[in-house]
Order: structure tokens, then sequence, then C-alpha cells
């Protein structure tokens, strides 16, 4: 009986499926930059998101504000607390940036009220501040 002789090609190592370090490396280079450009991009879509909803809350304000003029002779109502419940719901007096809206009726002058928002900055009087007669509400900023 003869022995069986090992083929000279088998004693080259089996390849095992699976990544190699190098290219482990180079998905999760890639993962960073896609999730850098995320932490970029993500909070300037948060705050015009916020800015938008803030200029749709005041057009809604001011249909709850002109419809309590109607049931009222015209005259517009003290504070926006005069609405709830009635006309709004309890937190609709404050913006998307968890500021609570600025408003005072102006009785005689060219609009009886102003309704304004601090905007991003949560500071009134500043460039970034929303005013319900000079916004555009087509844009985000």
């Amino acid at each position: 009986m003869t022995t069986p002789h090992a083929h000279p090609m088998s004693r080259r190592p089996i390849a095992r499926p699976g990544f190699s370090l190098i290219e482990l490396t180079a998905v999760l280079v890639i993962l960073g930059l896609l999730m850098a450009g995320a932490a970029v991009a993500v909070p300037s879509q948060i705050k015009k998101a916020r800015i938008k909803v803030t200029k749709t809350s005041m057009k809604t304000i001011k249909t709850q504000i002109e419809s309590y003029r109607a049931e009222n002779a015209g005259t517009p109502p003290a504070t926006l607390s005069a609405l709830i419940p009635s006309f709004m719901e309890p937190g609709a007096d404050t913006d998307a940036f968890e500021e609570p809206f600025y408003y005072l009726p102006t009785p005689g002058s060219t609009h009886e009220y102003e309704l304004r928002s601090s905007g991003p900055d949560r500071e009134m009087g500043t460039e970034d501040d929303i005013n319900l007669w000079t916004m555009d509400v087509t844009k985000a900023n």
C-alpha cells in the first residue's frame, strides 16, 4: 500500500471571507466624513425650520386677534393671554424658540397692535427679530 502524498499546492492558506483592516478603516473614514457634513448642515436647517414655524404661528395669532376684534367692537386684546383658551391653545403665545411673543396694542397707529418674536438669538431688539408686519412668510430667514 502506498501512502498518498499531499499535493504541493495544498499548503497555501485557505482564504477566509471578511474585510481587511484597510477596508474597515476606509469605511470608518467615509462614515466620519458623512457624519461631519451632517453635523454642519443639520443645525442650520433646524434654525430655518424654527423661523418658518414662528412666522406661521404669528400669522395664526394675527387671525385669532382679528377674530377677537370682531367679537369686541374692533378692540384688540390687551394681552395675548386674553386669547387663551377661547381663541388660542395654551402655549400658543410662545415662538418656536420657546420665548414669549412680544405683543402690544397700538390703537390709532398704522397697525392696531405689534406682534414680534425675538428670533433665533432670543434677544428682543436685534436684527434677527421677526415682525408680523414686515416678515416675508416665503423665506425662512
